[in-house]
């Protein structure tokens, strides 16, 4: 065992003197808990240091493995993305296999635009071309209403169930008869005069 002699203040000196066991004991004691305190509080920093140290490996690590993924994705990208443009223009349908549905604004269950075209006879879906309608043997048959179906004799002007108006017939720029009801040309799909009003009702 090794002597150590140390200056204490006359405080400390009187509290040693009161306290049961020698002055050597207590100060072997204080001296042994001082010391493991210290211990104790560098053992976290070492552990810190260690950590840290291990943070760096893990960033480094990750680092690397990012680049090289990003070098493997340059490499494999393109081809990759002109695989996919080939799947899928093998995945394209062909024309002949291509079906385009339109539908009209406004021809739904609230608007009067083709409204009657469901309820109509057989008789009445048939179009006829101005060259039909002013054919001789047009003129010596009944026709129907276009708005009712009605049977019109062809005197009447006007229908006698809907009063429609019969003898005012209209067509399209493409020779086709158009009802006043319909706002486009079933046959070439243009636009008639009657549209504009059937959208402000």
């Amino acid at each position: 065992m090794s002597k150590i002699t140390f200056r204490a203040d006359d405080a400390l000196v009187e509290r040693l003197d009161r306290l049961d066991t020698s002055k050597s004991e207590v100060m072997r004691e204080a001296l042994r808990q001082y010391l493991d305190e210290l211990e104790r509080d560098d053992a976290p920093d070492d552990a810190s240091d260690t950590a840290a140290g291990d943070d760096r490996l893990d960033g480094a690590l990750s680092a690397r493995v990012e680049e090289l993924v990003d070098d493997r994705l340059d490499e494999r990208l393109p081809t990759l993305v002109e695989e996919a443009t080939a799947a899928r223009e093998a995945e394209r349908p062909t024309p002949s296999g291509l079906n385009v549905n339109i539908n009209v604004d406004g021809s739904g269950d609230e608007s009067r635009v083709n409204a009657a075209v469901e309820g109509e006879s057989g008789a009445n879906t048939v179009r006829k071309t101005r060259e039909e309608l002013e054919s001789p043997d047009a003129g010596d048959s009944e026709m129907s209403c276009g708005q009712c179906g009605e049977s019109v004799g062809p005197d009447h002007v006007y229908c006698p169930n809907c009063g429609e108006k019969t003898s005012h017939r209209v067509f399209c720029e493409c020779g086709d008869e158009l009802r006043s009801d319909w706002a486009f040309c079933p046959d070439c799909g243009r636009r008639t005069p009657a549209a504009d009003v059937l959208e402000q009702a």
